[in-house]
């Protein structure tokens, strides 16, 4: 098998992050962190519309202008100015759309902290500026020498748990207009999909993380999204599945047990099933052996 090209795995360690530069872009990036102020991705020729990526460090990012339509694991979302986003390690993100004008101010967190779920949603204004103002204060102490490790990490974490707080405030103030309890367990249920699907597959263990009955869940979930429980369960192992056919040289069986498959047949069977192609198949649509 010839090398797969293309490596999607996009970590800030493997960038060139001049590319999102602009006349109004400062950046910082070291051992611990990465801090992107007014950085334009869409000037990148490492972000393109309709690949899949890989972002193993988690991100903070507040949207300054312009708007996309991304894929983060399982959900879909449009994002547009005055937006704060929040991603977990490993996420595996798909953007549909990028407009021009896109500018965003965040940090890529490089020793990473702990972050219980993702954030994406609109930022209150007042919010929004004391995030910035903390982004700014980070620049600051990141410049300083000698480097201040511990206060990095300390500031890093405290706008971590600041973005969670606003997450959380925002849900609390929302509560009479609260999502009814199927959503809320649909939702619940894509973040452990997302967080556990390589290696459990089967409809009692969620259903014992989220405390109901399998049926329960199956047929909460139905009626929530129109798909089954299995349907989701399997899209978020093919997208898994897609991440390392296009992002590493792993043999079929290697991923195979990667991702907790039996045997290299039996993952063959589910991605042929899933995909109407073969892994092999896929490989070579998308990433043909040069001649």
């Amino acid at each position: 098998m010839g090398k797969t090209k293309n490596i999607n795995y996009f970590s800030v360690a493997n960038m060139d992050l001049r590319q999102v530069g602009g006349n109004e872009c400062h950046i910082i990036n070291n051992d611990d962190i990465t801090i992107i102020l007014n950085g334009c991705p869409r000037n990148a020729t490492f972000l393109r519309e309709g690949e899949i990526y890989q972002l193993p460090e988690p991100r903070l990012l507040l949207i300054m202008s312009g708007k996309a339509d991304i894929q983060l694991d399982l959900e879909h979302y449009h994002i547009e100015k005055g937006m704060l986003i929040l991603t977990t390690p490993n996420t595996i993100m798909e953007c549909t759309h990028c407009s021009l004008d896109l500018v965003v101010c965040g940090i890529a967190i490089k020793e990473h902290s702990h972050i219980p779920e993702r954030v994406v949603m609109t930022c209150p204004a007042k919010d929004a500026e004391q995030l910035l103002r903390m982004m700014y204060l980070l620049w600051d102490i990141a410049s300083q020498q000698p480097y201040r490790h511990d206060t990095v990490k300390q500031l890093t974490e405290a706008m971590i748990s600041n973005a969670q707080y606003i997450k959380h405030t925002a849900e609390t103030v929302d509560k009479a207009d609260a999502l009814p309890r199927s959503q809320q367990i649909f939702s619940q249920f894509k973040i452990l999909v997302s967080k556990h699907c390589e290696r459990e597959r089967n409809i009692p263990f969620y259903a014992s993380q989220l405390r109901v009955s399998p049926h329960h869940l199956s047929t909460v979930i139905s009626k929530a999204s129109g798909h089954s429980v299995m349907y989701w369960i399997n899209s978020a192992v093919v997208l898994r599945a897609r991440v390392l056919l296009k992002t590493s040289d792993l043999m079929t069986y290697e991923i195979a047990d990667r991702l907790n498959f039996p045997n290299s047949p039996a993952f063959n069977s589910f991605f042929k099933r899933e995909t109407g192609l073969t892994p092999k198949k896929y490989r070579e649509i998308h990433f043909p052996v040069e001649k």
